[in-house]
């Protein structure tokens, strides 16, 4: 099963147009062990940047040695490369090949040196102008309370905020204009 997977997530990386892959990034994909909610233990695959990849090997299994919770990690691509869809089954991602929603500006992810942790419950917030809150996925609505207590919560000060903070990446809860509690990113 594992063999047939990363064939097809090569196959798919293949079959992007060379525009699509940002000059000068070089993809890496990594098995990592992860232990979900109930406690059960699931191997997952990330696409990410290589020139993160040590880092992230790091962050994982430190991650499962704690049995810190992590539902799914699967690449972008087993959601017909739709981030709404993977964020709304609180898929852990990295590399995904998109613009910054509203901008001309390729992603982070679309570097692969930005992931998403438990993005359901982890979700990306912002107000309109007019005041409308924006909150992504559509379906991470009752996890936009940060003092409410629910499972796969990120907070400052916790495991996996720590461990991408000492590798030193980003956290998107940190942001002034939105906050994107699912988000780390690295400085490349």
């Amino acid at each position: 099963m594992k063999r047939i997977t990363v064939t097809i997530l090569w196959s798919f990386l293949a079959l992007l147009p060379l525009a699509a892959q940002p000059a000068g990034i070089v993809l890496d994909t990594l098995t990592v062990k992860h232990i979900d909610g109930n406690g059960v233990t699931h191997e997952g695959t990330i696409v990410c940047n290589k020139a993160i990849a040590n880092d992230l090997r790091d962050i994982f299994a430190e991650l499962y040695k704690a049995k810190y919770p992590i539902e799914r990690i699967r690449p972008i691509s087993e959601y017909g490369d739709d981030d709404e869809r993977s964020m709304q089954d609180n898929n852990t991602s990295c590399y995904c090949y998109r613009q910054i929603a509203g901008s001309k500006r390729l992603s982070k992810h679309a570097q692969g040196i930005a992931i998403d942790i438990n993005p359901l419950y982890n979700p990306c917030v912002s107000r309109k102008k007019d005041g409308t809150l924006i909150v992504e996925p559509s379906t991470g609505r009752p996890y936009v309370n940060r003092k409410a207590r629910f499972p796969y919560k990120i907070k400052r000060g916790d495991l996996c905020y720590r461990l991408f903070i000492q590798h030193g990446f980003h956290w998107g809860g940190d942001w002034k204009s939105k906050k994107d509690y699912q988000h780390f990113e690295a400085d490349l």
